[in-house]
């Protein structure tokens, strides 16, 4: 029996996001979890700390590391992780936009703050694994609902006007750190400044889950998401996939991403408005 089922598909529909219990065994979460801490002693180029220097804890990330950590590349092969973005896609096969980690060590006061994922136009969907035990408080959260508004959301910086940059500065630095941030991006009419969901929570339906190891969370990209630091004594590490089918196509901002992975001597064949393809980015399941 598919781990992703008729019921997943018309949650992800109505929600844009649903929880798949067990989504894998815990042989491939423990693989993953091996992976993460060779990457953080051997981080890659892209290795980024998502956290000040001065704030307790750690809030880490590497991406596209599946070339140098066997752990990542055998489950990315191995396991049913493609065969969930397919049947979630419904396709036979998908691309692997790219494979990436999250950290934080235990005490981590950063948050992950309330974004969605634009760097590509079309169908992109994510595969968000808990590798460690996750109170609903503490875990990965969702603004119901939200990939069915029709909006496109960026950082206020990158708008001319500044209005609101101020209190969701936390979230300019996400997106410079993590998103590659572009300049110009606000020459795109079909994106408005990113909501301050934390500073409102009351007025939206937001959902999140208890989770346990090998739970995933599979969601569309634009589903607005966030998360809290990680106040308890235990790290929390998740694995996330990306995948997007053939009708998706770089968005403009996503030009700066492309350079830095050229830039580390990585075949990216493709520009703004292509679609994505090339060995870094794989059909699966093979």
């Amino acid at each position: 029996m598919s781990v992703f089922t008729p019921e997943h598909r018309q949650t992800l529909d109505r929600d844009g996001a649903v929880l798949l219990r067990g989504a894998i065994t815990p042989d491939w979460v423990a693989q993953l979890r091996q992976g993460v801490e060779r990457n953080i002693r051997e981080p890659g180029p892209l290795f980024r700390r998502l956290s000040e220097p001065d704030q307790p804890g750690a809030f880490m990330t590497d991406m596209w590391t599946r070339s140098r950590i066997p752990e990542f590349a055998a489950f990315i092969e191995e396991s049913p992780i493609a065969e969930i973005a397919a049947a979630a896609l419904g396709r036979r096969q998908v691309r692997l936009l790219q494979d990436t980690w999250f950290a934080k060590r235990a005490g981590t006061t950063e948050r992950t703050p309330w974004h969605h994922d634009t760097v590509i136009f079309g169908p992109f969907l994510s595969i968000w694994i808990a590798l460690d035990p996750m109170a609903r408080d503490a875990a990965l959260a969702f603004v119901r609902g939200s990939h069915r508004w029709g909006r496109t959301f960026m950082p206020p910086s990158y708008f001319e006007t500044e209005s609101g940059a101020q209190s969701l500065r936390e979230v300019e630095r996400y997106y410079r750190d993590y998103h590659h941030r572009t300049q110009g991006a606000h020459t795109e009419t079909r994106f408005e400044p990113t909501p301050d969901i934390e500073a409102n929570r009351a007025a939206h339906d937001i959902i999140a889950w208890d989770m346990e190891p090998g739970d995933g969370i599979l969601f569309h990209a634009l589903a607005l998401h966030g998360a809290p630091g990680n106040p308890s004594t235990a790290d929390a590490r998740r694995f996330v996939t990306r995948w997007v089918d053939g009708s998706a196509v770089l968005a403009p901002h996503g030009e700066s991403t492309v350079r830095v992975l050229r830039a580390q001597g990585l075949d990216v064949p493709f520009g703004i408005g292509e679609a994505i393809r090339g060995n870094l980015f794989p059909l699966l399941p093979r």
